[in-house]
């Protein structure tokens, strides 16, 4: 996996081999609360992917996003970065603007799930050109963490998470990714856990909707227990240039138990929307 120094952090993260163009775009992708960038299907990070055939995730996959530059990365403390996690979307988002920075990537689609889509939200509220939009995967412009899992993860981590982990996907969705879900939630460890929720619960940029005007997709599900879809069904309509795609029969993992569905939405969102109205401000 590749090093790319940020904020005094290595950060590690895989690319796809898609060539780099100006017209396509480049997607960077972030994982959620206690996760890593292999939490993301495989078929988006490298074309060479096995699981296409094997079809290793509940649904099909999709060559929709095969021509998009896709950066996966790992934030501090998290898979093979190096550092601490931290207790601040706004700290993670900084150091996820750094990464931008130092690889030199343009035309930036930042595509975050559920904590990541909250730095993804961070993102697209600043001022950095090489940013132009912003994918949302069950995400929320305030996360409702309740202060039992707060303390559920401070002093019952183990139980904690797998609570949170089957709480969060579809009922129907096999029990093979649920228990990958929990094993690398549990192998980032307690205080990384612990910070992201904690994260999450300090996040609050809901009277900062209105003046983002960048293309944001916004993707929730039906039974979505950790985001509600209603939740995140106002926090579109409260942006001015926000597209909102309800799915269902999903839960919080919508990337992976709709993966198929969720790739051709991001491809469409970039080619029909992002490239119209993409325009950085300054």
């Amino acid at each position: 996996m590749p090093i790319v120094s940020a904020r005094g952090f290595d950060i590690s993260y895989s690319c796809n081999d898609a060539e780099r163009t100006s017209s396509s775009g480049t997607l960077v992708l972030i994982h959620g609360a206690g996760g890593q960038e292999i939490d993301w299907p495989l078929a988006w990070r490298s074309s060479n992917d096995i699981t296409r055939e094997l079809g290793l995730t509940p649904k099909g996959h999709s060559n929709m996003l095969d021509k998009f530059q896709i950066y996966a990365v790992d934030l501090p403390g998290h898979g093979k970065s190096g550092g601490t996690g931290m207790d601040s979307v706004f700290d993670y988002s900084n150091v996820i603007e750094a990464v931008i920075e130092a690889l030199g990537l343009e035309n930036v689609c930042v595509v975050g799930h559920s904590m990541g889509a909250c730095i993804a939200l961070a993102l697209i509220n600043g001022k950095n050109p090489r940013i132009t939009s912003a994918c949302m995967i069950g995400g929320a412009s305030k996360m409702d963490v309740s202060d039992t899992i707060l303390e559920g993860l401070n002093k019952e981590f183990e139980n904690t998470v797998e609570y949170i982990v089957k709480y969060s996907w579809y009922n129907e969705t096999g029990a093979f990714f649920k228990q990958k879900a929990i094993q690398r939630m549990k192998a980032a460890g307690k205080e990384t856990v612990f910070n992201d929720f904690l994260a999450c619960s300090k996040f609050d940029m809901s009277n900062e909707l209105s003046k983002i005007d960048l293309p944001v997709l916004v993707i929730a599900s039906d039974h979505d227990r950790m985001v509600k879809l209603e939740v995140s069904k106002s926090m579109s309509a409260a942006m001015p240039n926000s597209i909102f795609l309800p799915i269902e029969n999903c839960g919080h993992f919508q990337h992976i138990e709709q993966t198929e569905l969720v790739a051709n939405e991001i491809a469409n969102f970039l080619e029909n929307h992002s490239k119209k109205t993409g325009s950085r401000r300054v």
